[in-house]
């Protein structure tokens, strides 16, 4: 990549995708988590060894919460520099990564990784034509956009409490909105009271429960929202370990970006089973996420000509181009095999 714009960037520290002075910092942080995930392998504590628990209390921390949506808040022209171009899906694609080795990863576009994704989180959900579904978190539409097209008679509601997602939703997305409705709030108590119960035959969410503080109470609701026999699935980043500084965001350098986030581990899920029947999980492999943020990194980088100076200042490059790093160096390490995404299913007696 060379261009003046580059060149201004390296200028002021700020290096670009592939460039050496990344490639090194890429390797220093990857060294980093490989020595981190080898301290903690096999460490199979519940949070509450570390004061942190998932259980009773309320859904989201509020002090931290409505800080986090802002990183969904940004200008738009940001997100559709480096997403895909079919779904703008801000989440893990799908590559068919098993963490064998990084050839076996399936080279499909990010766009077909997408799809693919949505595809095994239909399959897995059992989700069919006909039924009702709510998607918590619903980014951009994505999965909404795919399940309406490919299914005549399924109708979905989405809860989203970004406006600038919610809005390219209204806007962007031509969805018969007889089979869709969009509900722009706070994943707070209020949310949830205001649907009806036994409303839904399916719950999905795609990378909202990495914002919640505490699941009981989240899980009793939508039990309150399904249909007898209704099921949820929930796809959510976290630790093959217990790894006590990613309970708390607050405690890596990941709170610049999701401020009172946590990352769970794998286990952590399956013990919530008071009020939906826990049927199954699966772990996938950290490295479908390591291709999706690296090839973000590399289109936001291709774009950046058109984002700076008109959208981003330079600090806001930089900004974007450590969370790329940093994230990437968080799911590379031990082939993918120590920090992925959880895939968790749930039935309503």
């Amino acid at each position: 990549m060379t261009s003046d714009v580059i060149q201004l960037l390296a200028s002021n520290n700020i290096h670009c995708y592939g460039s050496a002075e990344l490639l090194k910092f890429e390797a220093y942080m990857t060294h980093y988590f490989e020595r981190e995930y080898e301290r903690w392998h096999g460490n199979r504590r519940l949070p509450e060894s570390y004061g942190v628990s998932s259980f009773n209390g309320e859904i989201i921390d509020k002090e931290t919460y409505y800080q986090s949506i802002d990183h969904y808040n940004k200008e738009l022209k940001i997100y559709q520099a480096f997403l895909d171009k079919r779904y703008m899906a801000y989440s893990m694609a799908y590559y068919g990564a098993t963490g064998e080795s990084k050839e076996t990863i399936n080279r499909i576009s990010l766009e077909q990784a997408q799809e693919e994704k949505y595809k095994l989180i239909i399959e897995r959900a059992e989700i069919e034509d006909g039924q009702n579904i709510l998607d918590i978190g619903c980014g951009f539409g994505g999965f909404i956009k795919y399940v309406l097209q490919n299914y005549a008679n399924i109708t979905v509601t989405g809860i989203n409490p970004s406006s600038i997602q919610a809005e390219y939703i209204h806007k962007a997305l031509e969805f018969d909105n007889s089979r869709f409705n969009i509900m722009q709030q706070h994943f707070d108590e209020s949310v949830f009271h205001a649907i009806p119960l036994n409303s839904y035959d399916r719950i999905v969410s795609i990378g909202a429960f990495e914002h919640f503080s505490k699941f009981d109470l989240l899980f009793k609701y939508q039990s309150n929202l399904l249909k007898p026999g209704g099921r949820c699935l929930h796809h959510l980043i976290v630790s093959a370990d217990t790894i006590p500084q990613f309970l708390n965001a607050e405690n890596t350098l990941m709170a610049d970006y999701f401020p009172g986030g946590h990352i769970w581990p794998y286990d952590e899920l399956k013990r919530h089973n008071t009020h939906l029947r826990f049927i199954d999980s699966w772990f996938l492999n950290g490295m479908n996420y390591w291709m999706t943020l690296d090839t973000w990194h590399k289109r936001f980088w291709q774009a950046i000509e058109h984002l700076y100076p008109d959208y981003l200042s330079l600090d806001e490059v930089q900004h974007w181009n450590k969370y790329f790093v940093l994230s990437k160096t968080m799911f590379s390490p031990n082939q993918g095999r120590s920090y992925g995404v959880g895939h968790y299913l749930y039935e309503k007696g």
